[in-house]
């Protein structure tokens, strides 16, 4: 792929990213939530007995920085932390219904940028568009 190419891609992700990651005062994305707060917060959300460890992987983060972003989600009544049913040494993270609902804020709000910016796209290329963020998000999973 040719460099001026990539470096299309490279600003159109940074253009992407600002108007949709954190733009708060203190770094906040969505609501209160930083951005690595809302990654890690929607981990737990979908992860039956989310490990503090599952949360680091989601990010990126060692386990001592999951278990900080873990503890500000606790102060915030975001999440609640248990131990794991399967082994008592393993710490495991639910959800509240507090972090239930700050989530699906958030995701509305995020819904409706979506929704705004799609409506300036021809129609035929908003599903493609769908599928190659999918996909470019469950590459960077893997």
């Amino acid at each position: 792929m040719p460099q001026s190419v990539i470096s299309d891609i490279s600003r159109s992700l940074i253009e992407i990213a600002w108007h949709f990651g954190p733009k708060g005062l203190n770094g906040e994305c969505c609501e209160n939530l930083t951005m690595p707060e809302f990654i890690a917060l929607d981990k737990v959300s979908t992860t039956f007995h989310c490990a503090v460890q599952d949360v680091g992987y989601s990010l990126g983060f060692t386990k001592s920085g999951a278990t900080r972003i873990v503890n500000r989600l606790e102060k915030k009544g975001y999440v609640q932390k248990i131990k794991s049913y399967e082994d008592a040494r393993v710490c495991c993270v639910e959800i509240t219904k507090s972090g239930e609902r700050v989530l699906a804020s958030s995701n509305s709000r995020y819904m409706e940028q979506f929704n705004t910016i799609a409506a300036k796209m021809p129609e035929h290329l908003v599903a493609d568009t769908v599928k190659l963020l999918t996909a470019m998000a469950t590459a960077l999973k893997g």
